[in-house]
């Protein structure tokens, strides 16, 4: 259907705002698609706004910004940086409110880093790098409209990202940047979203999957917005194990007393549903009568669309989630977004392929096991094929700032290279002298998921340094194990797919310095337990990723502790 058909008194508030979004979202993308014919020219323009903007805060009169006139002398005056050069100035600007350090922008809100080792960074987000994060939301809209018309935009969406915000001394807000952008809405989550507030900005203790799941199933939903697009598959999977008890309290109008959350919570939520018997009715016989997963579009007729992650380490559940919503089951695959900024996006649906955007902030780029930083390039110089870590200036105050993201470059739109997150660089294991990185641990398991048949749920490793000869332990939890497959010819094949991935650890354990890698299997539901400990501790359930790699001591003895004993014997 052609936006201009809807008028504005037949929309609901959602739809006013996504109509607003998508006539604005294509400005955006415009702008971007023409940008892409140059982007040196554009991407330059924006450094020397930038130098130009803070040449007068503290960190810009130390490296003379007022005098840098080219990209070129940039690099001579302006060294490198990483987190801990910026950590003194990050205490001073929110323990002593001190203004004017690294950028002169206004910044009231910082992002929390999402990685799963060490206390999590502040990461300054100015309200200039907030504004730029909202353009691509909008960006996004105009992307699902000029591929799937306007048949969602006037029904509210399934928002599975929920807010977890403290404040700090300076009275900033400490979050997720998706978190802060949500909280905007206020009194209008409602009207926007499926998930009553206490689900989006929960208590510790509430049980939020029960939430989503209950009070999506009540409503009409056409597209689903998520950090991880496996929070969806998540929540389907509740669902599908959980439809009993999720029907009898939407029939009744109840919330089971199992679940848990605090007695002000439920009675807040009792006061917001009431009894739905034809809709318990049409959910039952769904469960009843499909002898096969595909349960989503008989749930959900008019869900047509999931917006999050999906490339890199959640490529994988793609193929899963098309189980349960069928084939035709369309994606907006966030590009890659950090704390820092947004780095590339889409041009389509369901296309992982991203491409940067010039006008974002300032890259440059270090090729992989780069010798010397004389090696640095700018956006005009990637090659296609190549692998490079970002270097980015962006628009809250860090400036050449080692990202220690690892992406390789797959194509151009127009004059702009197409990337592919593939790592982070701090994030390898070794025993010997070898790096393993996520995509070495991604390619084994997925390639021998594919070849055994099994349904994996997800995985973590850990390097075995005490035994002898050292070895690499993978951890797997999977939903169904065929009668025919069993625990040894699950370590046979990862072993050969392993070798096939790293070339380097198949010759070192062919000559015996390391050993074969060892298989324990997980008990079920060991990640929601995971999760769940995470945000009990006040991380938010958006940043929660699997512990791909296992460094600490204290996560690898929680896994442990939850080896399923029967299978591995």
């Amino acid at each position: 259907m052609d936006l201009n058909n809807w008028k504005d008194e037949e929309l609901t508030y959602s739809g006013k705002r996504n109509k607003e979004f998508i006539l604005k979202g294509k400005e955006i993308h415009d702008n971007l698609m023409e940008i892409s014919k140059d982007p040196l020219k554009y991407n330059t323009e924006l450094l020397m706004k930038l130098l130009e903007d803070n040449k007068d805060t503290e960190y810009g009169k130390k490296y003379d910004f007022a005098n840098i006139k080219s990209i070129k002398e940039y690099q001579e005056k302006v060294p490198i940086t990483i987190y801990d050069d910026y950590a003194e100035y990050i205490y001073r600007m929110t323990e002593k409110n001190e203004k004017n350090l690294i950028t002169s922008y206004e910044v009231n809100h910082y992002a929390k880093s999402s990685g799963t080792m060490g206390n999590p960074k502040r990461i300054p987000v100015s309200n200039l790098s907030q504004q730029n994060f909202a353009k691509y939301v909008a960006y996004r809209s105009y992307i699902m409209y000029k591929e799937l018309g306007a048949k969602w935009i006037n029904t509210p969406v399934l928002n599975l990202i929920e807010v977890s915000m403290s404040k700090l001394k300076n009275g900033a807000n400490y979050g997720s940047i998706s978190g802060k952008i949500i909280q905007e809405y206020g009194d209008k989550l409602p009207e926007i979203m499926t998930s009553p507030v206490e689900a989006i900005m929960p208590q510790i203790e509430t049980d939020t999957r029960y939430l989503h799941a209950r009070f999506a199933l009540t409503q009409k939903i056409s597209y689903v917005f998520t950090s991880f697009v496996s929070l969806f598959l998540e929540s389907v999977r509740y669902i599908t194990a959980n439809w009993e008890l999720l029907v009898e309290d939407i029939e009744k109008g109840t919330i089971n007393d199992s679940i848990k959350m605090s007695e002000d919570v439920r009675k807040n939520l009792l006061k917001k549903i009431k009894p739905m018997p034809e809709r318990a009715k049409q959910i039952r016989k769904i469960f009843e009568e499909t002898d096969d997963k595909l349960i989503v579009p008989k749930l959900w007729p008019e869900l047509c669309c999931i917006s999050g992650v999906g490339t890199g380490g959640f490529a994988n559940y793609l193929d899963k989630i098309k189980e349960f919503a069928g084939d035709d089951f369309n994606f907006y695959l966030t590009g890659l977004t950090a704390s820092e900024g947004s780095f590339s996006v889409p041009f389509e649906l369901n296309n992982g392929e991203a491409m940067l955007i010039p006008d974002s902030m300032f890259y440059e780029f270090l090729p992989l096991n780069f010798e010397s930083y004389d090696e640095i390039c700018t956006i005009d110089e990637l090659e296609v094929g190549k692998k490079y870590e970002i270097v980015t200036t962006n628009l809250s105050g860090f400036y050449r700032y080692r990202m220690k993201d690892i992406i390789k470059v797959i194509g151009k739109k127009n004059e702009t290279p197409i990337i592919e997150f593939l790592y982070r660089l701090d994030q390898c294991l070794s025993l010997t002298g070898e790096k393993i990185n996520e995509d070495h641990l991604r390619k084994t398991v997925y390639t021998t998921e594919e070849e055994l048949g099994f349904n994996l749920i997800d995985f973590s490793v850990y390097a075995d340094s005490d035994s002898s000869p050292m070895k690499y332990v993978f951890l797997l939890e999977i939903e169904s194990l065929p009668e025919e497959i069993n625990l040894d010819l699950i370590k046979e094949t990862i072993n050969k797919n392993f070798a096939i991935a790293e070339p380097l650890l198949g010759y070192k354990i062919e000559k015996g310095i390391l050993n074969k890698a060892d298989v324990k299997l997980l008990q079920a539901e060991t990640y929601l337990l995971y999760k769940d400990l995470r945000v009990a501790k006040g991380t938010s359930s958006a940043q929660v990723k699997p512990p791909r790699m296992i460094r600490d001591d204290l996560t690898k003895r929680f896994f442990l502790v939850l080896l399923d004993e029967e299978l591995n014997q």
